[in-house]
Parts: C-alpha cells; structure tokens; sequence
C-alpha cells in the first residue's frame, strides 16, 4: 500500500506562500492601527503643527460623558447578546437539526434580513414606533382605553428593540445553523445508546462540541455590538443616550475635531477586547471541531404537531425582521413629509421618485456601486478563503497570530478605523496612485469585513476531518499513477 506523502518543494511553495500572505495581512491589518496609536499621542489642534504626550490620554478619560458612555455600551450589549444569542441558537437548532416545513427558505429569510441594512430597519421601525406618529402607536390611541403612546423606540429599549430586528439575531442563525447541521449525528446516537436523555446529550455533547463555535460567534456578536453605530446615533440622539461609537463620532465631528481624543478612545476599545480574542484563541486550540468525517451521517430530530407551531413562530419573527420594513421603506418614499401617513392635501406623493430617477449622478453611482461591490465580493472571496484555511490547516508556525490578525479590524470603532485606512492609502507609495479610485473603496470594504467573513469560512473548515483531505490526497496520487 502507498501513502501519498507531499513532496518537500510541495511544502516549501505552500509556506512561502502562507509566509507572503501573513506578511500581507500584517501590513495592511496592523499598519493603519499603528498610525491610530501614534496620532493618539499627537497633541494639538487640527491643523497645527503638535507635539508628543498623554494629553490625548487624560481628555479621554477625564471626558465627563465617558463613565455614562462605557455604561450604556455594556448594558447595551449584554442584553442584546443575551436575547440574540439565545433566540438565534434555538432557531438555527431547529432549522438545522428537525423536520420544521420550508426550513431552507426560513434560513434563507434571515440571510436576506443580514443583508439588510440596518439604517434601512431604523428608519421603518421609526415609522412604526415614533412616539408622535408612529403608526402602531396611532392605532393603539384609537383603543378607548389607551391615553398615551404606549411605545417609544427613541430610549434605550427602543435600541435594544431596533438592534434585535436589524441584524442581531439573524446574523446568530445565519452562523450557528451550518454549524448545527455539519454535526455528525453519531455523537448523539452513541449519548442515547449510553442511556443519556435528551437534555443530557445536549449538554454533554452537542454544546462541549460546538462550544468553540459558539464562542466565536458570541464574541463576535459583542464586538459588533461594542462598535455599532448608526442605531445609537439615530434613536439615542433625542434622549441623549451616547455610547462609546457615538461619543468618538462626536469627537471627530466637533467644530474643531478632536482626531486624537477619538483614537485614544478607540484604542480603550481594543485594549478592553483583546483579552477576549486571546481567550477565544486559547479556548478553540483545545478542544477539537472536526464532526464532519468519512462517515459523517445528520439526524433530523421529528418535532411532530409542533412542527407547524416552530414554523408559525419563525415565519412571523422573519416578517417582522425582513418585510416589515421594507414595506415601511417603500412607503416612506411616496410620502411628501416623511413620517406621516395623513395630511390635509394627501400624504403620498411620486415627486421624491421623479426627483431621484432624474438626478445626474444616479447612473454613474449604481455602476460605481455595482463595481465596488463586485470587487471586493470576488477578491474577499479568494482572501478570506486563504486566510480561513491557512489558520485551521496550516504547515506554518503562526496560523494562531494569523487568526489573531484577523480580528483587530473589528475591534476599532469603524468610523475610526477608516482614519486609519486613509492614512494607510495616502503614506503608502503602493497605495497612493489608487486614491480616489474604486480600488481603494474595494480594498477598505474587504478590510473591514474580514473578521466575518474569515471566521464564517473558518468556522466551517474546521469542523472537518483531515481524514477527508488525506483521503482525497491519496485518490489523486493513485489517479495519477493510473495515468
């Protein structure tokens, strides 16, 4: 019997080219928050020449708003991963691992509501929830025993609420479903042949096998909850609810920006994260993922009568998290006062579209748009496939810190993170002549959505065997003797 064994010029290819790839990586991941850090240190107004010290330091956390900011950010997040997280699991169990009706276009629903963007959801569920003309709001005053707006979306459960509907629990399904289903069912039947009820093999098996994933994905779901934005920006303005993103937004944006003050405020961010990505890594390292083998085999749980019910309740959660809104949107377009659904002269109107349709740059935007968005789709594609498979099967030394690498990205506030871009594109000779192009939009969206999408890739690749690597290495060498 022969065993096909990689050549030593095989290896050596594959870790000049892990090398080069790391190398790359490193650049463009560490470069731009080296320049954060160091403008962290640069003390001095805009515009001015500045000088080096803690000033920057002392502003950012001497800032009064930023004790009430930090509180906000954490309770914020807790609750929202809370909900999610445990919604998003139960879901993606039961669209992965039963008999639920039309479960591939359930999960298809939450892939759409992913996509959605979440400015987009905001701006429906204000139309629904706005305290003064909400619609769910007037309907509710019509009630005779109702004397006031029983809703308020502009408070702090009005974010939570918001955030959930957005993206926070579909972005939970679309990750932990594959998962689910890639589990070998063998695991679980070996559980109940030992005597082990159903909530026992859920406890001792599934979950211990999963827990690396779930780990990733909790952390990542906290750190896009850390550094989220637009919602808090939009339904926290009105009640003065700031949160870390939003107090950095307001540094940068002042009459006289405060570029330093942000990134030492960032860099806190990443100085709180880091201990989780370290955790993660360490956590994943020891214990294994790989369920998918040579004699893989699912198993579909039968949930009988309550298969109807599962998909009753998942189907109105989908309309309330993709069709509402958009419905709300597409409405809000024929508005003449965007908001309100009735006005003396009539409500709705075609101008806002005839004033869009015939607007000069609308052409040239949709193909900029399209092109970028191609773009950074195929070279993320390719990217974060190397990256995905250099961390869990790599021959090198470091598939740990390349792994580690990938998550600094999004342990930046975004708004400033693209500081660091810009400066990475204007003192780069390689970048410089591409400024202004849609090359450098292409090359920032792939930077900015690498931790996802390394970690989607990742998380699936590592859940199978070698032994199905091994297998196809052998039916190629002996493919080729035949030859």
């Amino acid at each position: 019997m022969t065993i096909a064994v990689p050549s030593l010029r095989s290896l050596h290819g594959a870790r000049v080219l892990g090398l080069g790839l790391f190398l790359l990586v490193a650049f463009l991941v560490v470069y731009p928050i080296a320049l954060l850090v160091y403008q962290s240190f640069q003390v001095g107004t805009f515009g001015t020449p500045t000088t080096w010290g803690f000033d920057n330091w002392r502003a950012a956390l001497g800032t009064p708003a930023m004790r009430e900011a930090i509180v906000n950010t954490l309770s914020l997040t807790a609750t929202r991963q809370l909900i999610s997280f445990a919604v998003g699991m139960f879901i993606a169990w039961i669209l992965a691992r039963t008999d639920i009706p039309g479960g591939p276009w359930l999960e298809f629903g939450f892939w759409i509501a992913f996509f959605m963007p979440s400015l987009s959801g905001t701006l429906g569920w204000i139309l629904m929830l706005d305290p003064d003309y909400g619609l769910i709001n007037k309907l509710m005053l019509a009630l005779p025993f109702v004397d006031a707006p029983p809703f308020n979306i502009f408070s702090w459960w009005g974010i939570v609420f918001t955030h959930l509907m957005t993206g926070s629990i579909a972005i939970k399904v679309m990750l932990l479903t594959p998962a689910f289903r890639n589990m070998d069912a063998a695991l679980e039947e070996a559980s109940r042949i030992s005597g082990v009820g159903t909530l026992g093999t859920l406890a001792r098996i599934v979950m211990p096998v999963m827990a690396p994933t779930l780990l990733v994905v909790f952390l990542m779901g906290t750190i896009r909850s850390m550094e989220a934005f637009e919602i808090e920006l939009i339904l926290g303005s009105p009640p003065q609810i700031d949160v870390y993103s939003t107090l950095i937004y307001r540094q940068i944006f002042d009459v006289q920006p405060q570029y330093g003050t942000a990134t030492a405020l960032s860099m806190m961010v990443l100085i709180l994260l880091l201990p989780f990505i370290f955790l993660q890594q360490v956590f994943s390292r020891r214990r294994g993922q790989a369920v998918i083998g040579g004699k893989f085999a699912p198993r579909i749980h039968r949930l009988g009568a309550w298969r109807w019910i599962a998909f009753a309740a998942i189907a109105l959660l989908l309309v309330f998290i993709a069709v509402v809104p958009v419905v709300l949107i597409v409405l809000g377009t024929f508005m003449k006062i965007f908001g309100y659904f009735t006005l003396p002269s009539g409500a709705f109107t075609l101008a806002n579209w005839d004033k869009a349709l015939h607007n000069p740059n609308l052409f040239s935007a949709l193909i900029d748009t399209l092109a970028v968005a191609s773009g950074a789709a195929l070279l993320a594609m390719v990217l974060f496939s190397a990256i995905a498979y250099l961390s869990v099967r790599s021959q090198v030394a470091f598939p740990a810190l390349l792994d580690f690498l990938t998550w600094l990205p999004s342990t930046v506030p975004g708004i400033v993170i693209g500081l660091g871009f810009l400066w990475l594109f204007l003192g780069t000779p390689v970048f410089r002549p591409i400024y202004g192009t849609p090359w450098v939009l292409m090359i920032a969206v792939v930077l900015g959505g690498m931790t996802t999408g390394v970690q989607i890739i990742k998380s699936n690749i590592a859940q199978i065997s070698r032994e199905l690597e091994e297998a196809a290495a052998v039916s190629g060498e002996i493919g080729r003797a035949h030859v």
